[in-house]
């Protein structure tokens, strides 16, 4: 049985096994939270349950790395773990060299609390982002001025960011949002690091994430986005762009020195190529563990 956690906003209650944990907002105890099984997951089978997660087709782009959950996605004891796989013989597939895992679900959610007990990938260094978060379809027919695409990091950890002259490190978690405003016909990308009052959040860890399991929680409603670590509130944002239905996704991805930020996305390398990169591959295949994830309405 895993114990509560409490915090400000949220005490969480144990039930038995077959209801799981469920959010009790102490500040009004009328809320009446549902948990909603048809994105949950406590991985108590020997497979995620394809039937709430899509395992192929209709996933995200990327463009530094190739999707196969079938090769990269295995459950054991209740613990899922995606793995990021170098390709053999660091053969190009379209000009990646890398493939990993991605749990999405079908179901969107506009406004919920989300959360997952996470393990991060021991990797010595940076190259790969455990990431937990929620995100909307693009709507190129939204009026002008109006949200076409929406997202919500409920965390991303081991970026290794840069950030107003400080280099992160393992230690400093990353609770962002994105969008995409339409302006003048076009996709006007909205990215923390332009709109850091709004969007960007940083969280310091007492521990490195890569060494046991941690809960990483966040509500968010119509009006707020609120972020929680162990039950502990860390960041909270006013909610005014983040209303669009969004997908619960867990996945795995690729970062420095395996990729370059050019033209607002992350770009392959040849990993051999590369000497940082190159110094680090013996240690691939690499995984995250995630021990549940829950998903709640109110």
């Amino acid at each position: 049985m895993i114990k509560p956690f409490v915090c400000s906003l949220f005490a969480l209650a144990v039930f038995s096994p077959v209801h799981g944990q469920m959010p009790v907002n102490s500040s009004n105890p009328s809320s009446d939270w549902k948990i909603r099984w048809s994105t949950s997951d406590e991985f108590n089978g020997h497979q995620p349950d394809w039937k709430k997660w899509i395992k192929q087709g209709g996933l995200p782009d990327t463009t530094s790395w190739k999707w196969d959950n079938v090769k990269n996605i295995a459950v054991e004891d209740g613990i899922a773990e995606l793995t990021m796989r170098h390709n053999s013989d660091n053969e190009s597939d379209k000009g990646t060299y890398f493939t990993s895992g991605i749990l999405k679900s079908y179901r969107t959610f506009t406004y919920g609390y989300f959360e997952a007990r996470i393990k991060g990938a021991a990797l010595s260094g940076s190259g790969v982002c455990p990431s937990f978060w929620l995100y909307s379809n693009f709507d190129n027919d939204a009026p002008e001025g109006e949200v076409i695409y929406c997202e919500v990091d409920v965390v991303e950890l081991q970026q290794y960011d840069w950030y107003q002259g400080h280099q992160d490190d393992v230690r400093d978690i990353d609770m962002n949002l994105h969008c995409v405003v339409k302006k003048n016909g076009k996709r006007n990308w909205r990215r923390p690091k332009s709109f850091a009052k709004e969007q960007l959040n940083k969280w310091r860890a007492p521990w490195d994430p890569r060494e046991d399991f941690h809960v990483y929680g966040c509500e968010v409603s119509r009006s707020d986005i609120i972020w929680y670590i162990d039950g502990k509130e860390v960041a909270g944002k006013p909610n005014t762009l983040w209303h669009r239905p969004k997908h619960v996704a867990l996945s795995l991805g690729l970062r420095k020195p395996f990729v370059r930020f050019e033209n607002n996305r992350n770009n392959a390398i040849d990993p051999k190529a590369d000497t940082e990169a190159a110094a680090i591959l013996a240690e691939f295949p690499v995984g995250m563990l995630v021990d549940y994830v829950r998903v709640w309405e109110k």
